[in-house]
């Protein structure tokens, strides 16, 4: 175990290490109100641990070739918070990433599981998390408080290695690494355009909160992604579509409108709420009917859906939160629904997903009978 907190050390480090391809690593950071500050960076490539001050050295460009080379790999264990504070300390991009967690959720029912469960079930070790919530930003760091933060590299070497043989024995590594590279990625459901039928009360509103509706709608699409964090939520969009101000003193008393949305597109959305209702007054607009809560056809996809999802993942040996969220089991149900066919949910799968579970999948649907008819 080596402390790295100065430039020369820095550069040993970055020698020792350079020439390798894995990578396993992990942080130590501190979050509050103004933010995360990363304070202590383990790395190793299976020999020395080096544990590097993150709050003292900030030149770490030669140590960020040598970590973000084109056919790195870096190991961790949950690393979704990890890998950009340190793809951002670094100044380079993620690389090829193994998620220690997620591979154990590809290769067992077990979901969200711990590194040391993880160290006791692969490797027969037990270890206490004495440390877990001491100050990383103290210095100097004692000595015990730094061997425990090497400790959380020291057997990701071993892991990975037996990790890496069952999925290769069960065909999904690459699974693996998808899954890792995918747990990095935005929700692909917060970048997708937003449509009326997100609004269920849309049908409330009168032919002018409709109009307003649909130019809130079409702005909010226009945003690009740093807009759209500033920008008011569906109950806010909702409840300018529904009170229709006038000026900005009526936009700046709704509560749903958060002071930055207002700081930042008050004058805006005052003026398009204004001509979209004028617009209303010279056009028709056709009431809209209040969907229904429910209709049998998603209560019969939904759950059959369900019930598939427990025989597949138990099957499998996968755990269903990763493989078949929550999210994606609305997905495959709405496809049901609109093809009045079981068989639809099979077009919403996709990528690893839709490798791994495609063929079982379909098997089940054939089984059961894909039609979705409600016995009268």
């Amino acid at each position: 175990m080596q402390f790295v907190a100065d430039p020369g050390a820095l550069r040993q480090a970055g020698a020792a290490l350079s020439g390798e391809k894995v990578f396993y690593l992990d942080t130590e950071f501190d979050s509050s109100r103004d933010g995360t500050v990363l304070c202590l960076v383990q790395v190793t490539a299976g020999a020395e641990v080096f544990l590097i001050d993150a709050l003292k050295l900030e030149a770490v460009a030669e140590l960020g070739a040598v970590l973000g080379a084109s056919d790195a790999t870096w190991v961790l264990h949950a690393g979704q918070q990890d890998v950009p504070l340190l793809s951002a300390w670094l100044g380079i991009g993620a690389p090829r990433l193994f998620d220690t967690q997620l591979a154990w959720s590809l290769l067992s029912i077990e979901h969200s599981t711990s590194l040391a469960y993880l160290k006791y079930r692969l490797l027969g070790r037990r270890g206490e998390k004495a440390y877990q919530a001491d100050d990383w930003r103290r210095r100097p760091l004692p000595e015990a408080q730094l061997a425990y933060a090497a400790e959380d590299v020291l057997h990701l070497p071993e892991i990975y290695r037996e990790l890496l043989l069952k999925s290769e024995r069960l065909g999904r590594t690459q699974a693996i690494f998808d899954a890792s590279a995918e747990g990095l990625s935005p929700n692909p459901e917060a970048g997708a355009p937003l449509r009326v039928d997100a609004f269920r009360n849309a049908w409330q509103l009168e032919p002018e909160g409709q109009a307003v509706l649909t130019y809130l709608i079409d702005w909010y699409n226009a945003l690009d992604d740093d807009e759209r964090e500033i920008a008011p939520d569906l109950k806010g969009l909702f409840s300018i579509a529904s009170r229709r101000p006038k000026s900005l003193d009526d936009l700046s008393g709704m509560r749903a409108v958060p002071r930055r949305a207002f700081s930042r597109f008050g004058k805006v959305l005052v003026a398009g709420v204004a001509q979209a209702v004028a617009r209303a007054k010279s056009a028709e607009f056709s009431l809209i009917e209040p969907p229904p809560y429910a209709i049998p056809e998603e209560i019969l996809a939904s759950g059959w859906l369900e019930a598939a999802r427990a025989e597949l993942c138990t099957e499998l040996e996968v755990a269903p939160e990763l493989v078949l969220p929550s999210r994606l089991m609305r997905r495959l149900r709405d496809a049901a629904v609109a093809a009045g066919d079981l068989r639809g949910a099979l077009d919403a799968l996709a990528g690893w997903r839709r490798a791994l579970l495609l063929e079982p999948l379909a098997r089940k649907i054939e089984r059961f009978g894909p039609r979705l008819e409600i016995a009268r």
